[in-house]
């Protein structure tokens, strides 16, 4: 079932196209998509060079190559060799669509397909070490109204925006980069502040929604939002009916390897109802994923279902 690889997305290191995906595991895996990093980015020539060679990983031509492009200090193509934008802090409703239109622009003109943009997180804690800034704001409903207006800009461009990071990342003390944090508000406070920005904006045709390595006792009590189904198919698919792409934050984060090692984290992932599984790092360790995941829905009736439902989403964004 070489179709299996479509639900990857790589890291890898360097200016160039890396062999590895070009040669052994294009050819075998058919993989869905690489993730630019700053460690892939130089210029905008070469940018725009390096994509064209990763988008030959598939036959097709139909390659995910993401980035993740929010503005202020969290971009990955940094002014002044591209464009200056501010964080999504200094963002207003006036302002948001056009600075939407003018990321996604620059985006397409370089080759990208997705934006993992916008944080949909409400900044409600002020000791949070890894939105803050990122964040539209403090408010649920500004982050509605601003997050609305900068989707439709970027996605207006061709580029896909994605929603992070679902049920909602602004209320922890820890970076889940380094350790697994916990959101301890019971499920109406969830849904009026963290979850209400996703809520609304996944009927405004928000096309990926990316998971939170983070834990929601008041949702579910065993499994970090990644690997929750609870979480991922009851609660985003069945109750807000999101029929977009669901996508895995990095799942080489601590958030993640702490809570299963990579390749059973990526088989997990999957089974909860993650589409895409977003690998940026432990690039040695791609073709064991690969083969591991093949292993697992060789086996599984219930995940060559769950593979079919993800083909079909994945058709749909590639059309």
């Amino acid at each position: 079932m070489k179709e299996i690889g479509a639900f990857f997305v790589f890291g890898f290191e360097g200016l160039e196209s890396p062999s590895h995906l070009l040669t052994s595991i294009a050819k075998k895996w058919d993989v869905g998509g690489v993730c630019l990093f700053a460690r892939n980015i130089d210029s905008p020539d070469q940018v725009k060079r390096l994509n064209e060679q990763v988008r030959k990983i598939r036959e097709d031509h139909s390659l995910i190559i993401a980035v993740d492009q929010e503005g202020g200090n969290f971009q990955r193509l940094k002014p002044p060799a591209f464009g200056t934008y501010p964080p999504a802090a200094k963002v207003n409703v006036e302002s948001a669509e056009e600075i939407g239109i003018r990321m996604g622009r620059e985006l397409a003109s370089l080759g990208f397909t997705i934006d993992y943009a916008p944080i949909l997180d409400v900044n409600s804690n002020p000791d949070n070490p890894i939105i803050g800034v990122r964040s539209f704001g403090n408010n649920p409903q500004d982050v509605i109204e601003i997050g609305r207006r900068f989707i439709h800009g970027l996605q207006s461009t061709g580029v896909l925006a994605c929603g992070k990071h679902f049920p909602g990342h602004g209320d922890t003390s820890q970076d889940s980069h380094l350790t697994l944090p916990t959101v301890k508000h019971h499920e109406k406070r969830l849904r009026d502040v963290e979850i209400a920005p996703f809520a609304n904006l996944v009927q405004d045709d928000l096309t990926v929604i990316m998971t939170a390595h983070v834990m929601y006792p008041a949702l579910d009590p065993q499994k970090p939002a990644t690997f929750s189904r609870i979480i991922l198919h009851d609660l985003l698919r069945q109750d807000l009916d999101y029929r977009g792409l669901i996508t895995t934050d990095d799942l080489g984060m601590v958030g993640s390897t702490s809570h299963a090692d990579l390749p059973d984290a990526c088989i997990e992932a999957f089974t909860a109802g993650c589409d895409l599984l977003l690998v940026c790092e432990f690039h040695d360790r791609h073709l064991e994923i690969l083969e591991r995941f093949h292993e697992a829905v060789g086996k599984s009736k219930a995940l060559q279902a769950r593979a079919e439902e993800s083909f079909r989403r994945l058709r749909s964004m590639r059309a």
